[in-house]
């Protein structure tokens, strides 16, 4: 190979050398923050997705309950919808459950001199069925109001309601509980349903 024909080949490969390392060339913008456009779509979806739930109705949501669930990662609408439905009932249910089992333990201590109350085993499993069974029946009355998809994300969210009828009517069929405890935890039900809707909304936040 002669001199001149040398030096051309050393260009070259010098040329193709930078073309490979980018050279002078602008580097290629980076991609997005991962979770950004659920972020937009979520900074403009319905005010029952961004705020408490109850603004769907634009009162104070008195006789119900509300959550909203989400899902994403698939083109299946019906798989999103169940599943974000399902984790709205979900998150009413580990609630609502837990204020049952309150209700009952306070019942149980006035009934029986307060201290009495929890010291056998049978006490505390005796509550936590009971409220279990009484949940499972409550959610029977959970219905799907709205869904909304994120355009940008395909996030779904779907909005979910507990009408706090439905937990009047599982308590008059728990035989397994007497006339004065049925009294009792109806009586006190709407306290527990405002303090289980605040709980989910600060969940949310």
């Amino acid at each position: 190979m002669t001199s001149h024909l040398r030096s051309v080949a050393v260009a070259v490969a010098l040329s193709l050398g930078a073309v490979a390392c980018g050279g002078n060339a602008p580097p290629p913008a980076p991609p997005p923050p991962s979770g950004s456009a659920a972020i937009d779509d979520f900074n403009s979806a319905p005010a029952w997705v961004r705020q408490s739930c109850k603004s769907y109705w634009g009162d104070q949501g008195k006789g119900r309950v509300c959550a909203v669930g989400s899902m994403g990662g698939s083109n299946n609408v019906g798989l999103l919808r169940s599943g974000a439905a399902g984790r709205a009932r979900t998150e009413i249910a580990r609630s609502l459950q837990t204020k049952v089992a309150a209700l009952l333990k306070d019942y149980q201590r006035t009934v029986t001199g307060g201290e009495n109350f929890g010291k056998a085993a049978s006490d505390e499993q005796l509550v936590q069925d009971t409220s279990k069974q009484l949940t499972d029946m409550t959610l029977s009355g959970t219905e799907q109001v709205d869904s909304w998809i994120g355009p940008k994300s395909g996030t779904m969210y779907v909005l979910v309601q507990l009408n706090t009828e439905a937990f009047g009517e599982a308590i008059g069929k728990m035989k397994e509980l007497d006339a004065k405890t049925r009294e009792y935890v109806v009586r006190n039900s709407q306290k527990a349903f405002d303090d289980l809707q605040s709980e989910l909304d600060k969940a949310r936040q």
